[in-house]
């Protein structure tokens, strides 16, 4: 039976073979010996047991090959012998069933004997009694047939090429023993074959009949010599005798004799081992050594040793098909796998059970080329899952979050969903303040509060997010409304669009002199997509010019139909200047807040709500203005606010008063935070700091995974020559630090809106909150950046470094004027651009020829001017003839010019060009750098 047949067998049975030359266990053999007939049982010790020795020594091998010798040997006829010869091996003999040393693994080479086996042509050995060998009726094969033979070719004379002898003990009886055949005692191989031995020298040797053909054996590399066997031995070893085994593996003879090999007799042409030969001092490992005969080696047991599952494992990833030389898993089209953003190929690896490497070699062959650890795309994710056969889902940031939660058995949904109405207790509506820049929405809060904040804010342009909460009577009953004041201007579209998610009314500012502005419309397209009801606001009606009615119509176009004009949108004119209008426009913020809106909440509960803005306070460390949309934030609580965590210290109102606990809809400012939080971050509390911490330290790791992902450029093959010449494309880099979080955030992304195209590229290596530190300044050195400070100045003794490094450091409190100067360095760094300007023409009048200076053109000034060492193209017919030209020489009669101007005649050489004919033009030109626009 072929190996392969019994590997096949073995995997059926469920036992795991990675290949035909692994070793199995002993009660494997016994289960391969039950499921095989007897005469299909390759493994089985039987058949080797009436096998007699192999034809010759060879150099010990490995144990498994020994029993692989078998099938040449009954094949092989013996020659006759004197039998004198033969009584001192039938006395001296061991019993062949002592086991021996190093044995050999039954596994699959033992398969391969059992078609000789069946029929053996050697005479079965009898009593170990003197007599002459007989010969068999059928000659042997010749040596080298038997692939399987433990060696090939001829033997060499003086050599028995092996066989059974009469009277004496079928080599082979034990299935474990190292070697076959039975040496002779005091004799070494060679002399057992041909004449009696005479005092230890060697007999004649001649061809027998049936045996090998004269001549010398083929060339093999276990006839390499080696040590050879003069009676000393290795230090630490007793000399072994002739003809008898040194120490090898388990004990003296422990291999099979051959030339010089590990374990084997003595001598270059020895005898084999004595089978089952004890240890003898200074020799390996004593009697009964049988390492390797059940497939596990011998000595102290080897710590990596794998589980059967693990081999299980293996064989079944042997079954995976195989993609640009690797193995890897594969779906079956429709298998999905949920990955969240930012994912690497280490988490694919993980859903799959895959090597992470393979799945690089895989990426690489698709032509995208990634690390394990890298964050990857969706593209790319989609691609390798398409080859794959696996359908990806990218995990959005909201379920990633729901999920992280989960994780820690806090479910928001669930909490809804158990809320009853007798838990739910009405709240104040939380009103968010929108529309363009200076149509007086800061003037309009500030009327509202009492307060005047707008002279505090830079340029008149609100920078932060503000969250107050006034009292207005409203049917005899004073009612509390918190306002969020949101920027107005393009810049902080994401701070205005995360005060519109936690809005519940919307006041739309609209100045009655200005009419419906570009980011009124933004602000109100925002408003619209939250599905926030809308209250406008018609301010300055005071001023000159003022024409309220034309704001209705416009926004009359936008769906925003006036309570007048027959809509469901209440109008409100106001003056914030002259306090006019307020308690109206309150009205109408609660009027619409109990006619469209259910305001309720559960106060018993954990606090859940939003940051809505984070600053770094030098002597209060990070200060988190949040809103409390649920539940009841008290002092002490274990909070978690994105990727900020820490206890609440103290609370204060938005008069700076300290607040003891904060219910629904109630703004506060909070200190106790180990960092600043981002504007628009969910804040929960967590059961304990412990917790807290987790659960930032988590969504930290997920937010820089998902930034890396998004970052990333992908590189393919064919780009890859391009993307190792980057080193041409300059590069800005920014450091920004603002005062908070917020405003930090709105100017990266004005920034990164800057178009300069594809030769300048812009990046911003990192961005925080708070005073210039010393290590901004040494990123910025390592990196050749710029710092821009928005609102902060330096830290302590940072000035002097930021000097002596050379860094650039800009500071501003106006958000336009850094969008300018950036805009104005990138241009700067732009590769200059270069146009064509033509300088003037001359019409070729003659052509002198002149053997030193070639042809000369004797030309008018048409147009312009001709100077010397101008660029110059000539035109035939319309046609260029010759092209990027220089005037060489120019003279006007015989004296040399530097310029001929319009209407003057002037020789002309073009150097090497002589191809001039009458009545054509020069026209000359120059490049001059183009200007930006």
């Amino acid at each position: 039976m072929d190996s392969k047949a019994l590997v096949t067998k073995l995997g059926e049975m469920g036992e795991f073979v990675r290949s035909p030359s692994s070793t199995i266990e002993a009660p494997v053999v016994r289960k391969v010996r039950e499921a095989f007939p007897k005469s299909e049982a390759p493994a089985a010790p039987a058949p080797a047991a009436v096998k007699p020795a192999p034809a010759r020594p060879s150099p010990a091998a490995p144990a498994a090959v020994a029993p692989a010798a078998a099938p040449t040997a009954p094949e092989r006829a013996a020659a006759p012998a004197p039998a004198e010869a033969v009584a001192p091996v039938a006395q001296s003999t061991p019993p062949a069933t002592r086991p021996a040393a190093p044995a050999a693994r039954p596994a699959t080479p033992g398969a391969r004997p059992a078609a000789p086996a069946a029929r053996p042509s050697g005479p079965t050995p009898g009593p170990a009694r003197p007599g002459p060998r007989q010969t068999p009726a059928n000659p042997a094969p010749r040596p080298g047939n038997n692939p399987f033979a433990p060696s090939q070719g001829m033997p060499r004379g003086g050599e028995r090429s092996g066989g059974p002898r009469p009277g004496a003990p079928r080599p082979g009886n034990n299935p474990f023993a190292p070697s076959q055949g039975m040496p002779r005692p005091g004799e070494r191989r060679s002399e057992q074959q041909g004449a009696p031995a005479a005092a230890g020298g060697e007999r004649p040797g001649g061809p027998r009949p049936g045996g090998p053909r004269p001549g010398g054996p083929r060339p093999n590399p276990g006839m390499m010599p080696g040590r050879m066997n003069s009676g000393v031995g290795r230090p630490g070893e007793r000399t072994s005798a002739p003809g008898r085994g040194a120490p090898g593996r388990g004990g003296p003879g422990g291999g099979r004799g051959g030339t010089g090999a590990p374990g084997a007799g003595g001598g270059f042409a020895g005898g084999a081992g004595r089978p089952g030969g004890g240890g003898r001092p200074g020799g390996g490992a004593g009697r009964g050594s049988t390492q390797g005969a059940f497939g596990k080696a011998g000595g102290r047991p080897v710590r990596g040793r794998k589980s059967k599952r693990a081999k299980r494992q293996e064989f079944e990833q042997m079954q995976a098909p195989s993609l640009g030389g690797v193995s890897v898993p594969r779906g079956n089209g429709t298998t999905v796998l949920r990955l969240r953003h930012g994912s690497s190929l280490n988490d694919f690896a993980d859903k799959i059970d895959a090597n992470p490497a393979s799945l690089v070699t895989v990426l690489f062959h698709l032509g995208e080329m990634a690390t394990a650890t890298q964050s990857l795309d969706e593209d790319t994710f989609a691609a390798l899952g398409a080859e794959l056969g696996y359908v990806i889902e990218m995990v959005s940031a909201e379920e990633e979050d729901r999920e992280l939660l989960g994780s820690f058995d806090i479910d928001l949904d669930a909490e809804l969903e158990a809320e009853s109405d007798e838990d739910l207790a009405p709240r104040p509506p939380v009103v968010t303040v929108m529309g363009h820049v200076d149509h007086g929405k800061t003037k309009l809060l500030d009327a509202i509060r009492q307060t005047d904040v707008v002279a505090g804010e830079a340029g008149g342009i609100t920078q932060h997010i503000g969250a107050y909460q006034v009292k207005a009577e409203h049917e005899g009953i004073e009612r509390a409304i918190t306002f969020i004041d949101t920027p107005g201007h393009e810049a902080f579209t994401a701070m205005r669009a995360r005060g519109a998610q936690v809005t519940d009314i919307a006041i739309l500012v609209v100045a009655a002199d200005d009419g419906v502005m570009p980011q009124t419309i933004e602000a109100l397209n925002h408003a619209q997509a939250a599905n926030v009801p809308i209250v406008v606001a018609v301010n300055k009606v005071d001023k000159e010019g003022a024409n309220p009615s034309k704001v209705r119509q416009q926004l009359t176009e936008y769906n925003l139909v006036a309570e007048e004009y027959g809509g469901d949108t209440m109008f409100v004119d106001v003056s914030a200047k002259q306090r006019l209008g307020i308690d109206e426009l309150l009205e109408a913020v609660l009027l619409t807040a109990d006619a469209a809106l259910d305001l309720r909440a559960n106060p018993d509960k954990d606090a859940r709500g939003v940051a809505i803005e984070a600053n770094l306070d030098r002597g209060r460390g990070a200060v988190a203005t949040v809103l409390v949309q649920s539940g009841t934030l008290r002092v002490g609580d274990a909070i978690v606010a994105g990727t900020a965590h820490g206890r609440v210290r103290a609370m204060f109102d938005e008069h700076g008063e300290t607040v003891p606990e904060a219910g629904p809809a109630r703004p506060v400012q909070v200190l106790g935070l180990t960092s600043v939080p981002s504007a628009g971050d969910t804040f929960l509390v967590a059961p304990d700091d412990r917790t807290a911490r987790q659960i930032a330290e988590k969504r930290e790791a997920a937010e820089r995974a998902a930034l890396l992902a998004k970052r990333r450029k992908r590189i393919s093959l064919e780009d890859f020559t391009q993307a190792l010449a980057q080193g041409k494309v300059e590069t800005l880099n920014l450091v920004i630090k603002g005062d908070v979080s917020g405003a930090v955030e709105a100017l990266e992304d004005a920034l990164l809106k800057i178009d300069v195209g594809e030769e300048v590229d812009l990046r911003v290596i990192h961005r925080g909150v708070g005073a210039i530190t010393q290590n901004d300044v040494n990123l910025a050195t390592v990196d050749n950046a710029i710092i821009i400070g928005f609102n902060v100045k330096f830290a302590e003794r940072v000035e002097d470094l930021a000097e002596r490094e050379g860094v650039d450091v800009r500071f501003y409190s106006v958000i336009y004027q850094a969008i300018d100067d950036v805009e104005a360095a990138l241009k700067g760094m732009l590769k200059p651009e270069y146009e064509e300007v033509q300088l003037g023409t001359a019409e070729v009048r003659e052509v002198f020829r002149s053997s030193k200076f070639g042809n000369i053109a004797g030309s008018l000034v048409r147009s312009g001017e001709i100077r010397r060492n101008a660029k110059a193209r000539v035109l035939r017919g319309g046609k260029v003839i010759g092209d990027n030209l220089t005037i060489e020489s120019l003279k006007r009669f015989k004296d040399d010019a530097t310029e001929v101007r319009e209407g003057y005649e002037c020789g002309i050489g073009l150097g090497s060009f002589n191809d001039l004919q009458v009545d054509d033009v020069i026209e000359t030109f120059e490049m001059r750098e183009k200007p930006r626009s």
